[in-house]
């Protein structure tokens, strides 16, 4: 796959817009460009801490937790131990539409191997909003989140209804790395 760039504009509606591209973006940024008063940034990919991990994970591997609770990593990166020791801690990044359910803080295992190859944390997704000061949004009101699509529409990113003021144009850009 190729890195993907696309950029446009949106009507704010104080409700959730839907913006289709056909794919996933990495990462988001909206600017209010009828007040320039609030830029907001969203990473969209789903990153999960873990720890007491003792079997390697790499691109591609399937951590799970169950039949319905798994995902694919895209990327991992160790912060401390080591998987020999079984002590290696760090972040496993996955594509929005690579998740599968919910991960809880407990145990996991990768590729299927009956294990308990690690442990896990719930799975989140992080933003910022930048106005007067810079905080950390979580919602899906004040967050920018990834659109899986549905059987009409394409895949995209939602920007949320706090976000997408009424009657304000915003403009955003929308990128994808290559793999």
């Amino acid at each position: 796959m190729t890195a993907q760039v696309k950029s446009g504009f949106v009507n704010g509606t104080a409700s959730a817009v839907n913006v289709e591209l056909g794919w996933i973006p990495d990462h988001v940024r909206v600017v209010n460009l009828t007040d320039g008063n609030k830029i907001n940034e969203n990473w969209l990919a789903k990153v999960m801490t873990f720890t007491s991990g003792s079997l390697e994970i790499v691109s591609g591997d399937k951590v799970s937790q169950s039949a319905t609770i798994y995902g694919y990593v895209k990327q991992v990166i160790l912060d401390s131990g080591s998987y020999a020791g079984g002590d290696a801690a760090g972040w496993l990044i996955f594509d929005a539409d690579q998740i599968f359910g919910t991960f809880t803080s407990a145990a996991a295992e990768v590729n299927d191997s009956g294990d308990n190859d690690l442990t896990a944390s719930a799975a989140n997704q992080d933003g910022i909003d930048i106005d007067t000061e810079v905080a950390a949004t979580t919602t899906a009101a004040t967050n920018i989140a990834a659109y899986l699509g549905s059987a009409t529409a394409s895949k995209g990113f939602t920007i949320g209804a706090t976000v997408s003021a009424d009657g304000d144009l915003l403009g955003y850009i929308a990128t994808r790395n290559a793999v």
